[in-house]
């Protein structure tokens, strides 16, 4: 598994981001909304950010958008961050995202990543269980405040 960075403007990607975005809310994204997360995905991408097809044998499967910076309080300490990671669905089921996340990790530690840090949608129990398979640990919970929003039902093992 190979980590090839995503050219802004990239119409290949667009389409699998409206994909991707469609199916951790539920339904896809306007265009007006998706061009804007891609000009502000790509502003920083190559300084910080990072947006990365992943490549199996000359195949792109998926895609990975992190971030890579120093601690707001501690500069000499580098955080990594996963913040959206995809695995077409034609392609799941065979190993590539333990393959992807295993690259990523090793792509991080490269970079001088000091931890790496990943984000589940609530619910996503197979998710959860992904993540803690590759090493992670649950290092604490993060709630927003939605008072006027039905809570979200947990997703079956």
């Amino acid at each position: 598994m190979t980590l090839q960075p995503v050219t802004a403007g990239d119409p290949r990607f667009r389409d699998w981001m409206r994909r991707y975005r469609e199916e951790i809310t539920g339904e896809a994204p306007s265009d007006a909304w998706l061009d804007r997360y891609l000009d502000v995905l790509f502003a920083d991408q190559g300084t910080h950010r990072h947006v990365f097809w992943a490549v199996d044998k000359s195949r792109k499967v998926g895609f990975v958008v992190t971030v890579l910076s120093k601690h707001w309080a501690d500069k000499s300490h580098t955080q990594g961050v996963i913040g959206e990671f995809f695995i077409y669905p034609e392609y799941r089921r065979e190993g590539l995202g333990r393959r992807l996340a295993q690259a990523l990790i090793e792509w991080f530690k490269t970079n001088g990543a000091d931890d790496i840090q990943s984000g589940v949608v609530a619910g996503n129990v197979r998710g959860l269980r992904f993540w803690e398979a590759m090493g992670f640990q649950i290092a604490r919970y993060a709630l927003q405040y939605r008072p006027d929003r039905p809570r979200e039902p947990e997703e079956e093992d």
